[in-house]
């Protein structure tokens, strides 16, 4: 037992370094999107340059991990036993929900994340302790053990800055783009200046103010000598000369910024990125409390405890633990690089980053997020709302504002999400806002204030149009109610993960090691079957401008996948219903879902590849249009073979008939030789066998007709009941509909190929 606190001193710092990857996952998105959205320069740059504001945040980071010693409760009122429990439930509870956030792709916020986490676990230390029978305390005193008061302001706080940084994002951007417009190169040389020294002045001061202040706060005056008692009185100097220091900043980037547009340069580029540097240097300096600080906490708590002769842990008081403690810069700095790491080499940074980007791009797109009612309801709601409010001003004023907001050109650049004069608006209006809250002592959260700012300044820009605001609404939605859901599962799972620490500790322990690296296992093993998945290559990528060439053998590796899915989809579905075999029909469904599932992505990528055909040949885009036609009637004539089959067996209705089954097991045999000629067309690019395939198609439609009559006929004379009766007519019509949809693709490519040598106009496609 003497071994089991050393132990758990050393298992925390271990989980520190896995809290640490997984927190700078999750918030890269902080820092990485504006930068990474408007494609200001290529990701190797952006990297750079975040990686040097972690790196100078980290040295800057506060020596004073106050929230995690003495933040949410009362040292005093816990002896080591319980704190060292309170702390290692809070950094497993952590990793393990910041972990399943970023596999999800949604950003949350690491402070919300472990302030609950301590608050569930001491909660719980602290209800064990009052319901003893050696204290048996009445329930008013868990005030004396939990600082309820400021865990409720710091909530507040920070669910209240979702609020503000919305709003504020959209009605200053409002006017940022007003100025600027769309078009806001010809406006660089004026509005860009001007802006650019706002920005930059803005992001300067927070610079100093999330730095320098924040690392000489909470340090005694007397503490502080030499270079650190300069920067004490520098900052003083700010704070009773703000103005003057603004002016000073304003003008200085003013010149800087006319003297690089004199060059020709964009100087929106150089904010951009300076920005994605000041914020990456304030998560490093305000957020590594959330990683490390926890760590710290449990190793001074754990020298305190020995330094007084290890007496029992149980009876231990921890009041000593509420008195201040500088981090040495070495930890601080290993930290930064553990981060540095992270954001260079893993893969998840790009899934959590993904989910901003596609809610405030510009472009055209597939929507990651389906609408529900809630949100349709605000769009409705906002739509009546903007209608009758625009009626308050005079048309000319609004058409004269609408100028500024309409894009005039297409972005060259398909994997722009948002331009230039956004990006920095983001950047300048985060900093900001945290700035302000961080002179004022409010809290608040990094990933909370940036999302929701460039949410706002996506409405601002016009990026919620009516063609994606409920699928945007939905998302911004989904995310916020994660938020929510953060603090809920931080606080229940730290709370339970204590309990079970407590009673039943060394073999708590390590059954929750083993948990861990069991999630992170299953978590590693989901997350690269999903990647996996995602890179499959899609045909029309990288291609600029298609041809009818181009697009025929394009559409192959489309075609040739989809057939041998459908094949076998059909193949066990007819099996399953003859067999009444569950097992074979589910597996056939599931089978179909994932064919519709691959069918989305054609489905979104549609008018992509018909805008990549030109005006040069059009008809490369009437062709592809009239495939993923017939690919469309295919996948929804097996969406009802599947379902149906399925629906009929698990609902246990009557089995067919002998004789329906050996009808539906010979239109097997002949669609599966439909399947196979048509599958070996494919693979050669044969067209000379077509006529083969019509001899088959004929055979299976002539099949199909006599299965019909026969159904009838005993309708007539009452062998069938309905149920049965309505499940052969589904199989019968979707089989005769798939096979002449099969059959109209390989005409089409028949009839292109002539095209091609003849040059006939579109016309020959119709069907």
């Amino acid at each position: 037992m003497k071994l089991f606190y050393p132990s758990i001193i050393v298992v925390l710092f271990f989980l520190s370094i896995f809290d640490i990857i997984v927190g700078l996952i999750n918030d890269a998105v902080n820092f990485l999107n504006s930068a990474i959205g408007s494609q200001v320069a290529s990701r190797r740059t952006i990297m750079i340059f975040a990686s040097l504001g972690i790196l100078l945040g980290a040295f800057l980071s506060s020596g004073m991990m106050e929230v995690a010693r003495k933040g949410v409760f009362d040292p005093s009122y816990f002896y080591f036993s319980d704190v060292i429990f309170i702390f290692l439930a809070v950094m497993i509870s952590d990793i393990i929900l910041l972990d399943v956030f970023n596999t999800l792709g949604l950003p949350t916020s690491t402070t919300v994340s472990m302030v609950f986490c301590l608050l569930g676990s001491a909660f719980s230390i602290a209800m064990i302790k009052m319901i003893s029978p050696f204290n048996n305390e009445p329930f008013h005193h868990l005030t004396l053990y939990i600082k309820t008061e400021k865990t409720l302001t710091i909530s507040m706080g920070i669910f209240l800055s979702i609020i503000i940084s919305f709003t504020s994002g959209a009605f200053i951007h409002y006017f940022i783009r007003y100025f600027f417009s769309f078009e806001y190169e010809t406006r660089l040389k004026y509005v860009g200046v001007i802006w650019s020294a706002i920005s930059l002045s803005s992001m300067t001061y927070f610079l100093i103010v999330k730095g320098l202040h924040s690392t000489l706060q909470g340090f005694m005056d007397e503490n502080l000598t030499g270079f650190s008692l300069y920067i004490q009185y520098f900052i003083r100097w700010i704070h009773h000369n703000f103005f003057i220091f603004l002016f000073i900043l304003f003008s200085t980037w003013a010149i800087i910024a006319k003297i690089f547009v004199s060059l020709g340069y964009n100087i929106l580029k150089f904010v951009v990125l300076y920005g994605t540097f000041s914020l990456a240097m304030a998560f490093a300096g305000n957020d590594l409390v959330n990683f490390i600080g926890i760590p710290i906490a449990s190793l001074q708590s754990y020298n305190i405890w020995k330094e007084s002769g290890s007496p029992p842990a149980e009876k231990f008081n921890m009041k000593s633990l509420s008195g201040n403690v500088k981090v040495p810069s070495s930890v601080l700095i290993f930290a930064g690089m553990i981060m540095i790491l992270t954001l260079w080499f893993s893969k998840k940074t790009k899934n959590i980053t993904s989910t901003e980007i596609n809610l405030s791009r510009q472009n055209e797109g597939p929507e990651k997020f389906l609408s529900n009612s809630f949100s349709r309801g605000i769009v409705r709601f906002f739509l009546y709302l903007g209608n009758h409010l625009f009626k308050l001003f005079p048309k000319r004023f609004l058409v004269k504002i609408e100028k500024n907001f309409k894009q005039k050109k297409i972005q060259k650049e398909e994997n722009i999400a948002f331009d230039l004069v956004r990006a920095s608006a983001n950047l300048t209006i985060s900093s900001i806002l945290i700035s302000i809250a961080t002179v004022q002592k409010l809290p608040l959260s990094t990933t909370f204030v940036t999302f929701m700012v460039s949410m706002g300044t996506s409405l601002s820009d016009r990026a919620w149009d009516r063609e994606s605001a409920v699928y945007r609404v939905s998302g911004v939605l989904k995310v916020i109610r994660g938020w929510f859901l953060t603090g809920l599962i931080a606080f229940t799972m730290a709370g339970i993960t204590a309990i079970f620490l407590y009673f039943f500790q060394a073999w708590a322990l390590s059954f929750i090691i083993f948990l861990i690296l069991f999630v992170f296992y299953r978590s590693y093993k989901n997350y690269n079957k999903i990647q996996n998945q995602k890179k499959e290559e899609k045909p029309f990528l990288g291609i600029e401008n298609l041809t009818l060439e181009t697009t025929l053998s394009k559409t192959f590796d489309i075609i040739k996948p989809m057939l041998e899915y459908i094949e076998n989809i059909y193949k066990n579905s007819i099996e399953g219903i003859t067999q009444e075999n569950l097992k074979t029909l589910h597996k056939s469904r599931n089978n179909f879902l994932k064919v519709k599932e691959n069918y989305a992505d054609i489905h979104n990528s549609l008018i992509k590849v018909i805008r990549k055909t030109k005006n040069r040949e059009p008809i490369a885009g009437i062709f592809y249009l009239h495939i993923y036609n017939k690919i469309k009637e295919i996948i929804e004539s097996s969406d009802i073979i599947t379902n149906h089959t399925l629906f009929h067996v698990i609902n246990s209705h009557k089995p067919l008939k002998y004789k329906q089954k050996k009808n539906l097991l010979i239109l097997e045999l002949l669609m599966m030789e439909h399947f196979n000629i048509i599958k070996k067309i494919t693979i050669d690019e044969n067209y000379k066998k077509i006529q083969f395939s019509c001899m088959i198609q004929n055979q299976i439609i002539k099949k199909i007709e006599e299965q019909m009559n026969q159904q009838v006929m005993g309708i007539i004379n009452k062998r069938y009941g309905t149920k049965n009766t309505l499940l052969m007519l589904d199989i019968l019509l979707q089989s005769k509909k798939i096979t002449e949809n099969i059959e109209n693709i390989i005409i089409l490519y028949h009839k292109s190929l002539s095209h091609i040598s003849s040059k006939k106009d579109a016309s020959f496609l119709a069907f």
